[in-house]
């Protein structure tokens, strides 16, 4: 053990190992789920790894701030802490005690047949008591946090608009409507008007995002960035009465609407553009007749979804008027990072009804009703070596190595490397 080893320990409860990362972006790309517990995924910094991280990070450096935690964690950023091994070794001795006590006893288990009985597994005396300690230093919590169900509607919503709708009611039909963009108050933040001929203002929508942005807001002019591109794209839906998608067909132009009109406008001044401007510049691209055919189909798309939109529209303002919504659930909670150690494993037996232990390192290994316990789990049955992936690595390093030694050995081996290094040398 040594201040490397606790790092990578630490990395690996917050899924941040090269391998847990391979591992997910590959199942990512493949549609299955990773191998380990979705539960960290769902409660991020709130799951029993993430804690166990956090307390362990606590008990060496006696920092409680999640900022400075996520800082070092989050990224592999190296950390050294003195005398960790001296503090971590008695813990590291008591949990291989109680695990070897365990394996014991599952060999009497097999013996005796109780595990057909139905019972799975059981501790001697001593190792009972201890554990029964170090679980009595947890307790009961219920965990909350903000819901992610009101993004997921308005998320799930503007797909629906950009896809399958492909068009949006726009506030204001008066056909010589004027874009105008103002910066207001201190902070000189944009803001962005559909102005009509009467001096009627409404507040420009995101029609490509238009549930998961303020009407208005969001936009920007004057250099290349996400403010404008958006600013592109709305007043091009807009000009073209909310056809989103041939809208961000002619976003996509290049050098289109952007350069000629939002790119190089002073950013510290206000943007005025009339809808006839972007129509001239339809008419100059020659999609003018393009707009006029596909007129009257957006606005029959609009109207043969408008009771749905209705409909799920009402479900977010339900959803806001009751309030910022929380997301809970009750835990088990280690006050400690001993402790948490022995809730995790009765956790791991609990789900697997077994513990595993690696063949090179003889430390436990995670099993749960994941395909990858369970292929571990069958080659345990089948008396085969198990490992943790980084254990099977250093095992296989160690094998080539000492399988090399074995054959430079060989006076026919080295003679056999003498000539294919001479031949390589006259080659180049």
């Amino acid at each position: 053990m040594d201040d490397g080893s606790i790092w990578q320990f630490i990395l690996w409860l917050c899924d941040h190992t090269r391998e847990q990362m391979d591992e997910s972006l590959a199942a990512h790309k493949s549609g299955e789920p990773v191998w380990y517990d979705p539960v960290e995924s769902v409660w991020g910094w709130d799951a029993p790894r993430q804690r166990m991280a956090k307390l362990l990070w606590q008990f060496l450096c006696d920092d409680s701030s999640d900022e400075w935690f996520r800082m070092n964690f989050s990224f592999n950023l190296p950390f050294e802490w003195p005398d960790s091994v001296k503090l971590l070794t008695p813990i590291q001795r008591q949990l291989k005690w109680v695990i070897e006590g365990l394996v014991g006893r599952e060999e009497q288990d097999r013996q005796l047949g109780q595990g057909d009985w139905g019972e799975q597994w059981w501790l001697p005396p001593e190792q009972s008591q201890f554990v029964r300690q170090q679980l009595a230093g947890t307790h009961a919590q219920l965990i909350e946090r903000s819901s992610d169900y009101e993004d997921a509607v308005c998320q799930g919503l503007s797909y629906y608009v950009r896809n399958v709708v492909q068009a949006i009611a726009i506030p204001c039909q008066d056909p010589e409507r004027v874009y105008v963009g103002e910066r207001t108050g201190t902070s000189r933040r944009a803001f962005v008007w559909i102005e009509d001929t009467k001096g009627n203002r409404y507040p420009l929508r995101h029609g490509d995002q238009p549930y998961l942005e303020a009407d208005g807001a969001g936009f920007e002019w004057g250099y290349p960035g996400h403010g404008p591109g958006a600013l592109t794209r709305c007043i091009l839906i807009d000009a073209l009465d909310g056809d989103v998608a041939l809208g961000q067909e002619l976003d996509r132009r290049s050098p289109g609407f952007f350069e000629n009109f939002i790119l190089h406008h002073p950013s510290d001044q206000n943007l005025r553009i009339a809808r006839l401007t972007v129509h001239s510049w339809l008419k100059e691209i020659d999609k003018l007749s393009l707009y006029e055919t596909r007129r009257q189909p957006v606005a029959d798309r609009v109207a043969a979804h408008s009771a749905e939109l209705a409909e799920r529209e009402g479900l977010i303002m339900r959803i806001r008027e009751v309030g910022e919504l929380r997301s809970q659930r009750f835990d088990v909670i280690p006050k400690s990072f001993e402790s948490a150690l022995y809730l995790d494993l009765m956790r791991m037996l609990e789900l697997g009804g077994a513990a595993l232990r690696c063949s090179h390192c003889k430390l436990p290994i995670p099993c749960d009703s994941s395909g990858r316990a369970n292929k571990q789990r069958a080659r345990s049955r089948k008396g085969e070596p198990i490992y943790h992936p980084e254990c099977f690595a250093e095992y296989t390093r160690t094998r080539k190595r000492l399988d090399w030694q074995r054959r430079s050995k060989a006076p026919q081996f080295r003679d056999a490397e003498r000539a294919r290094a001479r031949a390589y040398r006259e080659r180049s």
